[in-house]
Order: C-alpha cells, then sequence, then structure tokens
C-alpha cells in the first residue's frame, strides 16, 4: 500500500519534445495584388478612397485609351513608322539603322528649297528651342532646390518630421498626381485647404472672439443679474425700470 501511495503522489513529467509551430505566410489574395498594382502605377491612387480611386482610375484607362488611338492613327497613315517602331522596339535594329532601312538614307538630305527641306529646318529649329527650355527650366529647378531646401530641412526638424519621408509623401500624394493631370476630390480638398487657410483660420478666431464675449456676458447676468437686487425683477416696459449694471452693459457694448 505505501508502494502504491508513494507513486501517486509522485510528479509526472511529460518528457515529450515540443515541436515548434511553422508560422503560416499569408498569401495576398488577387483583389491585394490588384490594388497594390494600382497603386504603383497610378500617381496619388488610394484604394482606401473608392469614390477618388474610381475616378482616377477610369480618367487613367480613358486617358490611354485616347493615346492609343491617336498612335493606332498614325501608324496606318504611314506603315513604315510601325515596321521602324517593331525594329527598334524588338532590338533587331537600332534607331539610325531603322530609319535609313525604312525611310532611305538621304531623308535627312532634301533638296535646298523644297517642302522637304523647309521640313526639316523646322522639325531642328523645335528641338533647339525645346532643349534650350529643357536645360533653363532645369536650372532654374536647381537653383530653387539649393536655395529652399534649408527651409525645407528647418521645417522638418521643427516638426519632428523625416525629410526624405516628408518630400517622397508630397511628391507621391500631391505633385505627381498634378504633374500627370489626375486630379481626384482628395487633392482638391488639400488644395483647397491650402489656398483659404488664413481665411478660415481669420473665421475661426472671430468665432471665438463672438462666442468668448457672448459667454462672458452670460457669466456677467448670472453673477450680478440686471442690477436689481436679489429678489426683485424689472418690469419690462416700466420706465422707472433701473439701469443695468454698467460692467454689464459695458460687456454688452464691447
Amino acid at each position: 500500500m505505501e508502494d502504491i501511495k508513494e507513486k501517486k503522489d509522485e510528479t509526472v513529467v511529460d518528457k515529450t519534445e515540443s515541436v515548434p509551430v511553422t508560422e503560416q505566410v499569408q498569401t495576398p489574395t488577387k483583389r491585394d495584388q490588384l490594388r497594390s498594382l494600382l497603386t504603383d502605377e497610378i500617381p496619388g491612387y488610394n484604394a482606401d478612397d473608392d469614390e477618388s480611386s474610381a475616378e482616377m482610375l477610369m480618367g487613367y484607362i480613358n486617358g490611354n485609351k485616347e493615346q492609343r488611338n491617336k498612335l493606332a492613327e498614325a501608324l496606318q497613315e504611314d506603315p513604315r513608322l510601325a515596321q521602324m517602331l517593331a525594329d527598334i522596339v524588338n532590338k533587331k535594329r537600332g534607331a539610325g539603322n531603322a530609319m535609313a532601312r525604312y525611310f532611305g538614307k538621304d531623308l535627312l538630305t532634301a533638296e535646298e528649297g523644297t517642302p522637304e527641306y523647309d521640313d526639316i529646318l523646322a522639325a531642328e529649329e523645335e528641338r533647339k528651342q525645346e532643349m534650350e527650355a529643357m536645360e533653363a527650366s532645369k536650372k532654374e529647378y536647381n537653383d530653387n532646390l539649393e536655395k529652399s531646401m534649408p527651409i525645407v530641412e528647418g521645417w522638418c526638424q521643427e516638426k519632428g518630421y523625416d525629410i526624405e519621408e516628408f518630400l517622397d509623401k508630397v511628391w507621391t500624394n500631391v505633385i505627381s498626381p498634378i504633374m500627370s493631370g489626375s486630379y481626384s476630390r482628395e487633392i482638391c480638398d488639400f488644395l483647397d485647404k491650402g489656398l483659404n487657410y488664413d481665411k478660415d483660420t481669420q473665421d475661426a478666431m472671430a468665432a471665438g472672439v463672438v462666442q468668448g464675449r457672448n459667454e462672458n456676458i452670460n457669466k456677467l447676468k448670472e453673477e450680478r443679474g440686471d442690477g436689481l437686487p436679489k429678489g426683485i425683477t424689472s418690469v419690462p416696459g416700466n420706465p422707472n425700470k433701473k439701469k443695468r449694471n454698467s460692467l454689464v452693459e459695458a460687456a454688452l457694448n464691447a
């Protein structure tokens, strides 16, 4: 009996080894993949805003459709252009080789005085002007950026922002959509708040002043009444009514 009791009182130790649980990696759904793809493809696209995202997606699709139609019309007018582009895209030929193959080596050597020669000169002049404008714009951008970066850095430091993250958000959510013409209600609201910030602040301050003045008047009325001893009320229209307390009158005329 004692042996049985001793065995009963013994603590049973489970010596089986615990098997580690393998973490399961959740595979993104097709919906999640689509949302991620659209976010990367369309500047400013916000999948959480149904109305805005639908508007931007429709604009993106319609814009691409219009561009495809224009390109198709241009290629139909001159099939050689389509063949040249196909060779370049498929890396069958270089640009110069493809142009000579389908338009001939004398493409840019038209006889002086002919319409073709005038077209070539006009195109060259247009190219020069475009390059000069791009260089001037690039220089202006770099100069302005050099001057303004200390201001941005100081502002971000005051706000506790990381400057790289801040500039990246500004580019992704504001500048890039605007430059691509992808305006959404969210962007319009953002711009509206920025443009009317001073006016909204002044209106809010004015409303606060009026509200504070009214609260002070009510407080004075509660504390001092209408200037008469407690228990006595003034009768409306009584010509012998006492004047209001001077403090109340001053507050009302503020």
